[in-house]
């Protein structure tokens, strides 16, 4: 992403949760409940199996933050292409 898309998506991303959406109930009951489901599992695993799910986890948010990125840079450029069109 060039400069620009950068920083459109960082503000979009830290004002994300900010706005009250008519999903916004559904976002907080899923979030709690992985939370929960996090707990349950976190209390299961032995100290070594907690760490390598961690370093799991660790890589998989950046893959999706890549993702993230990706799709919105395609949504902004789908979006400039309606708009000249």
């Amino acid at each position: 992403m060039d400069a620009y898309l950068e920083c459109l998506y960082s503000h979009v991303m830290e004002h994300l949760l900010d706005n009250e959406r008519p999903d916004m109930p559904e976002y907080r009951r899923r979030s709690t409940a992985q939370s929960s489901a996090w707990y349950a599992l976190a209390q299961a695993l032995t100290p070594e199996q907690r760490r390598l799910l961690e370093l799991y986890q660790a890589a998989q948010a950046r893959v999706f933050v890549l993702e993230d990125q990706w799709l919105f840079q395609e949504a902004v450029s789908l979006g400039k292409w309606m708009a000249q069109a």
